[in-house]
């Protein structure tokens, strides 16, 4: 449970610094806007790919589950980082598969 809340925060910071990188406005609203994202969505996104793995004896981190779970947090993502931060859809697209990849590629060194 303890890798579970370290991976949990670590997604919520980076993608944080992520939305600042993009948004360069009020850092303490875009960390809790990222709370309230991954919040919804990492215990899910977890969920699903343990549903998964057990179910299909996945020992890999790299797998066609692990990168369509990842699509559907990223597509999960747009709407609401376009509401949040409000920008345009582009921009709120950018930003969700800028985080998201970091995050993914931030899940293999661990």
């Amino acid at each position: 449970m303890q890798t579970y809340f370290t991976a949990l925060l670590l997604t919520i910071a980076v993608e944080s610094v992520v939305y600042y990188i993009f948004i360069r406005n009020k850092p303490a609203k875009l960390l809790l806007y990222s709370c309230i994202i991954n919040g919804l969505t990492h215990p899910l996104e977890l969920y699903f790919y343990t549903e998964y793995s057990l179910t299909y004896d996945l020992n890999n981190n790299f797998n066609i589950y692990f990168l369509i779970i990842e699509i559907v947090v990223f597509l999960a993502e747009i709407i609401p980082l376009k509401i949040l931060l409000k920008v345009n859809l582009y921009k709120a697209v950018m930003i969700a598969l800028t985080a998201n990849l970091l995050t993914a590629l931030l899940s293999f060194l661990f």
